[in-house]
């Protein structure tokens, strides 16, 4: 059965809305004590309970105010709603509570709602943030197309197939043995790393090597140190890149890639240069990074999508890296050729071709880095300046080597002669000290010492040391003099890392005492037949023609 309505009270009823009344007039905004004057009857039984959850603003009831007469009220339009008296306190969500302004979204008093909001904004009166130090150096913005974002397409890396089948028809796979899909996969190869290195080659030019020079980020010489002749390696591989395009374009398969090699391998002159430059162009570069421009510019560049997060010298080194990869790949080409095709023979023409390149580029590359190395030498004293360091051509070998003392000393084993040095930094700039005298190679004595022969000379750290270690042991060492009369008395009982190390020095040191040795020897070849031709010629004059040989060949057992 259901229970019979329970009969309300008028009386009851004014006590809410005039409770709700008086909540609203307590509001200090003159819009809102306007209130006083509509009636209340339009709003439902429950408008004490809705307004104040949307005001959020009244924690307590007030009293019931002033009465009002019954005539001002419709009772049959209300909607009771009845609840439980109770002290305990409600605390009411956050979510539930809404913003003042909204109770009169579709209220006559959109104007006071309004000027709510501009008394509670402080955005207008903040002014515009100030401009960055570095925004004349921004990249422009990605164009919108459609009014979407333009995502720009990365490099290759994401529109270029990986393999070679997945370029062609299944049609065509059929008519090829696997033999022949794995050669064109290995020409494919060639192809598709060449096309993504001349795209990284021209993303360079484009972003980097033009917009540093234009912005005066670096000035030409700068700029020169640190991009060589980059566009000279670009119009290269660009050559080569239309002709494997070219070979592509003649049939489904490319029968032959060797000539083409052959020919493009012959126009590498320019990379020895460049190759050579990459020795100054990393600290170059590296000291440009200091500047806050330049490192907010390269931040930027590595930042965007058509970097993929690889910093500029990494692309600048990728033709270095390049080079060296052309026999490996021509090699793979030929151990899937089949031995009487006639590609055979132009492969191995193509390898030699690129090895002899990269001596070229590895012997500039020596030159370039011995005479930086040179130019970086400290003195201590005049005594210490050596005069073959002034034809120096490549250096043998490098590396730390300790002394008995347990220093470090940075060691360079020229061609032509043996400097140890510390390493010092002078604003920003690595140079090498000169550590005692420099020893020619052509006097220079080594001499192995086994393990235990050699001890150090007494440390306070030498103390804390393990007795397990290498130098309490004497382990790796070996010494080194020199024959000549002056500089005898400096010598070296030096340390290295690993017997690896160690074995490494001792074959750089009699390599390089063989080829002073060869050389002395042609010298001495040169001067003597020098001395031949211009001694002849005085001999005949004086003696007859039956002594001339043998005045010449007397003349030559002396010199010698």
């Amino acid at each position: 059965m259901n229970s019979p309505a329970i009969p309300m009270d008028v009386g009851d009823i004014n006590v809410h809305l005039l409770s709700a009344k008086k909540k609203v007039r307590s509001v200090s905004s003159p819009a809102l004590r306007d209130l006083d004057q509509m009636s209340l009857c339009n709003f439902p039984m429950s408008a004490d309970i809705s307004i104040t959850e949307e005001l959020g603003v009244f924690e307590k009831q007030g009293s019931s105010g002033r009465k009002r007469s019954r005539e001002d009220f419709d009772t049959q339009s209300v909607d009771i709603t009845f609840r439980e008296p109770t002290k305990k306190k409600v605390r009411r969500p956050l979510s539930s509570k809404v913003s003042l302004s909204n109770i009169f979204k579709d209220s006559p008093f959109r104007n006071a709602k309004r000027s709510i909001k501009r008394s509670l904004s402080f955005k207008d009166h903040q002014g515009p943030p100030p401009p960055s130090p570095a925004s004349k150096y921004r990249l422009p913005a990605t164009p919108k197309q459609n009014g979407t974002l333009h995502r720009r397409r990365l490099p290759n890396k994401a529109h270029l197939p990986s393999n070679w089948v997945d370029v062609v028809d299944t049609s065509v796979q059929l008519k090829y043995s696997k033999s022949e899909i794995k050669r064109q996969e290995a020409i494919y190869s060639i192809y598709r790393t060449e096309s993504e290195l001349v795209e990284d080659l021209r993303m360079v030019v484009n972003i980097f090597f033009h917009p540093m020079l234009r912005l005066g980020l670096v000035s030409e010489e700068g700029h020169c140190k640190i991009f060589g002749n980059i566009q000279t390696i670009l119009s290269l591989h660009e050559d080569l890149l239309s002709k494997l395009e070219e070979l592509r374009s003649c049939g489904e398969v490319v029968e032959n890639i060797g000539s083409v090699m052959l020919e493009w391998s012959r126009t590498l002159e320019p990379y020895a240069q460049y190759c050579a430059n990459l020795l100054v162009a990393k600290p170059t570069l590296e000291a440009k990074k200091l500047e806050p421009p330049v490192e907010d510019f390269l931040q930027r560049c590595l930042d965007s999508e058509f970097s993929r997060k690889i910093d500029l010298w990494t692309f600048i080194d990728s033709p270095r890296s390049r080079i060296m990869k052309y026999p490996i790949l021509l090699k793979e080409v030929k151990s899937k050729t089949p031995i009487d095709h006639k590609d055979q023979i132009l492969l191995d023409e193509s390898i030699s071709s690129f090895d002899k390149v990269i001596k070229s580029v590895d012997r500039m590359t020596g030159i370039a880095r011995c005479l930086d190395v040179v130019s970086r030498l400290e003195y201590l004293h005049e005594e210490q300046k050596c005069p073959e360091l002034d034809d120096v051509k490549f250096i043998q070998c490098s590396g730390i080597l300790r002394n008995r003392s347990s220093s470090k000393l940075q060691a360079f084993l020229f061609d032509k002669v043996f400097v140890l040095t510390r390493p010092s930094s002078r604003h920003g700039t690595l140079n090498y000290q000169v550590y005692r005298q420099p020893i020619p190679v052509e006097y220079l004595v080594v001499e192995d010492l086994t393990d235990g022969d050699a001890r150090t000379n007494g440390s306070f750290r030498g103390t804390l040391k393990s007795s397990t270690s290498n130098i309490e042991k004497g382990k790796y060492f070996f010494k080194l003099s020199c024959s000549r009369a002056e500089i005898s008395r400096h010598s070296h009982t030096l340390q290295a890392n690993s017997d690896f190390d160690k074995k490494a020095w001792l074959d750089a040191f009699k390599a390089v005492k063989a080829a002073a040795t060869e050389s002395n020897a042609e010298s001495k070849k040169a001067v003597v037949a020098t001395t031949t031709m211009t001694t002849a010629p005085t001999e005949q004059t004086l003696l007859p023609s039956s002594s001339v040989t043998k005045c010449t060949s007397s003349s030559s057992v002396t010199t010698v």
